[in-house]
C-alpha cells in the first residue's frame, strides 16, 4: 500500500501568520465598539473560506453596530493583514525540520489567495518542500469548512479520500478534513493557540491533536 497523501493547511501550520490575522481583525472590531471573545472567534471565523469570512464577519458587524461594512473597510483590512505578514512572517518553530524529514507525497491546501498563498510559502522558502502541489481557496467554489477544497487537492494528487491525512490548526479546517473523509491531526504548535485550543480541534472532530512539529514527525515516522 502506498503512503498517505499528508495535507497541509499554510497559515498556522507551515507559517506563523494566524496571530498576525487574529490581531488585525479582532483590533478591527474593537475600534468599531464590537467585543468577542477570543475563543469564539478563533472557533468561528479562523481559517473560513475568504467568501465565507467576508460573509460572516460583515454579518457580524451589521449585527453588532447596525451598520454594514463596505468594500473600502475591508479593503483596509486586507491591506493590514498584509502589510504585517509581509513585515513578520516567519515559519512556525520546527516546520523546517519537519519537511525535510519527509519522503511521502504532501500538499498544501489553503484559504489563502493563490497569489498571496505563493508569496507566503516563497517568502519562508517553503514552495521547494511541495512543487505543484498548492491548493487554494480560489481554486473551489465552497472553501472551508466546506470539503471542496480538500477533495480538490487529494484528486489533483491521484488520492483516494481514505488515503490523504490532513494536518489543520483551525476548527473549520478540522470540520472540511474530515467531511472530505480524511483523517485529520489537529495541530496547536502556532504561536496563535492559547490553553483549550486542543479541545476546540477535538470537537470540531479531529482524530488526534499534536502540540508541535517535533510531535508531528514522531507521529508520521511511525
Amino acid at each position: 500500500m502506498s503512503r498517505p497523501l499528508l495535507i497541509f493547511d499554510c497559515d498556522g501550520v507551515l507559517v506563523d501568520s494566524e496571530f498576525i490575522y487574529l490581531d488585525v481583525e479582532m483590533t478591527f472590531l474593537r475600534d468599531l465598539g464590537v467585543n468577542v471573545d477570543w475563543a469564539t472567534y478563533v472557533r468561528e471565523f479562523m481559517a473560513l473560506g475568504a467568501n465565507e469570512w467576508r460573509i460572516k464577519y460583515a454579518g457580524l458587524i451589521l449585527r453588532e453596530t447596525g451598520e454594514p461594512l463596505l468594500d473600502a473597510g475591508f479593503e483596509k483590512l486586507k491591506a493590514e493583514s498584509r502589510r504585517r505578514v509581509t513585515a513578520e512572517l516567519k515559519p512556525v518553530e520546527g516546520a523546517e525540520a519537519m519537511l525535510k524529514s519527509l519522503t511521502g507525497p504532501r500538499c498544501v491546501a489553503s484559504s489563502t489567495q493563490l497569489g498571496f498563498l505563493h508569496r507566503k510559502l516563497d517568502f519562508v522558502d517553503f514552495s521547494r518542500f511541495f512543487g505543484n502541489g498548492i491548493f487554494s481557496g480560489d481554486m473551489v467554489e465552497h472553501g472551508k469548512p466546506a470539503p471542496d477544497l480538500f477533495l480538490h487537492a487529494a484528486k489533483a494528487m491521484g488520492y483516494g479520500n481514505e488515503d490523504c491525512i490532513v494536518i489543520e490548526d483551525s476548527a473549520n479546517g478540522v470540520r472540511g478534513g474530515k467531511a472530505a473523509g480524511h483523517f485529520v491531526i489537529g495541530f496547536t504548535g502556532g504561536s496563535h493557540c492559547r490553553k483549550g485550543h486542543d479541545d476546540t480541534l477535538f470537537d470540531a472532530g479531529a482524530d488526534i491533536v499534536l502540540d508541535s512539529h517535533e510531535a508531528l514527525t514522531d507521529w508520521i515516522a511511525e
